[in-house]
This record gives C-alpha cells, sequence and structure tokens, in this order.
C-alpha cells in the first residue's frame, strides 16, 4: 500500500499548499487529513482533506476488487459505527473503472499491456478473477461534506452510542475496542467509508466492502 499512500499524501500536500498560498483571510476550519485503506475484497485507498474554509477535497485510487461497471452499480457512503449514513458520496466522485488496473495492467488501446509479467501480477491474479476492475485515480471537491468545522459541524460529531458492526470485518482489528492502527496511519475515528456493490441483473449480485476512516497528520 505505499504507492497509495504516497499518491494521496502528495496530491493532499499539493492541495494544502495550494489552499495556503491562496488565501490571506484568517482560519475558519482546522485542517484535517484522513484515509480510509480497503484491503480485502477491495484493494486501495481513498484521502479527505479538508482546508481552513471546511472545503473537503477527496483523492485516491483503487487497484482491483470491482466487478463489471457495466453490469454492476456502486454506492460510496460515510458511516458511522452503527451503519447510519452520513454521507453518500457516489455522485461526487463520478468514478472511472479500468479492468486490471492493479493486477495485470492497464487494459488501454493507446497503452501496451503487461499482464502477466511478473511475480507481484500473478500472485493477485486469483483476486483480479473476483473483481478484475480498479479504478483511475481521482481528485475531487465536495463542497458540503465537512469533518470538523465549528460547533459540532461536520461528521465527525454524528457519532452513535451504538455498538460496531463494522470493525470485524477490516483487518487488524481488536475484538473489545476498535480496528488497530496501521503503519503508517492515524488512529481509528469510529466512521467508516463503505462501498457497496449491486449486480444489475439481480442475481446474488451484492457486495460490501468496509474502510476504517483514520484521523491523519493534522489531527
Amino acid at each position: 500500500m505505499k504507492v497509495f499512500h504516497f499518491i494521496i499524501f502528495f496530491t493532499l500536500f499539493v492541495l494544502s499548499l495550494s489552499v495556503t498560498f491562496s488565501n490571506a483571510h484568517s482560519k475558519i476550519c482546522p485542517s484535517a487529513l484522513l484515509t480510509a485503506t480497503s484491503e480485502m475484497d477491495i484493494k486501495g485507498q481513498m484521502g479527505f482533506y479538508q482546508n481552513s474554509n471546511g472545503t473537503v477535497w477527496l483523492t485516491g485510487t483503487y487497484q482491483y476488487g470491482f466487478q463489471n461497471p457495466k453490469e454492476w452499480d456502486y454506492c460510496y457512503t460515510i458511516q458511522n459505527k452503527c451503519g447510519e449514513v452520513l454521507f453518500n458520496l457516489t455522485d461526487s466522485l463520478c468514478m472511472e473503472y479500468v479492468k486490471d488496473s492493479g493486477c495485470d495492467g492497464y487494459d488501454d488501446d493507446n497503452s501496451k499491456s503487461y499482464r502477466k509479467r511478473n511475480i507481484f501480477n500473478k500472485r493477485h491474479e486469483d483476486k483480479c478473477e473476483i473483481g478484475p476492475f480498479g479504478t483511475k485515480p481521482w481528485v475531487v471537491k465536495v463542497g458540503d461534506l465537512t469533518w470538523n468545522c465549528g460547533d459540532k459541524d461536520g461528521f465527525k460529531h454524528q457519532d452513535c452510542d451504538g455498538k460496531d458492526i463494522y470493525k470485524d470485518m477490516v483487518v487488524d482489528y481488536d475484538s473489545e475496542k476498535t480496528p488497530k492502527r496501521l503503519a503508517g496511519q492515524g488512529p481509528a475515528t469510529g466512521f467508516y467509508l463503505v462501498i457497496d456493490g449491486q449486480s444489475k441483473w439481480g442475481k446474488r449480485g451484492t457486495s460490501q466492502s468496509i474502510g476504517v476512516i483514520r484521523s491523519g497528520q493534522y489531527e
């Protein structure tokens, strides 16, 4: 996942510099950096950066794990640990899917394919057969989404008191507490990025991938 981390943190760093030099007025909201890593059936990461104006930028890429987008629909939502949907990101992302983006190379007429040329690709071949589509990298601004801006403004303040229904569905969790802190990532916030898949033909076609939203260097 080091490649994903580099792409996301570099992009967010550039965005933060851009905001710093383009805004002379005082801070309104605390700067915040969050990440949500999917490491099981879907492989990839999404980064969230909130600038001092409260604007949130999303960036990232997914390597593999998606079915054919012509046959499946995917929904991206931010949820708290009780499963309450706090924000639907699907329309804002306008995700572009690419076949074999992480396992066998880009299947693109404008570029040379390098299918099954090395050990890394061969090692993930079985996973690609389950979900061979990944995504192209993206950077989008979501104007009506905030993490923590003012008095209880933002999804940071929309937690719940119930049981965490997702913590045992992610990598490296503590059955008595919260998902463990991963190397190079911040602590769990109690919120999740949930990717739900639904076959357009409706024949046993559903999937769900859970990514822990973790706070970064600004929080």
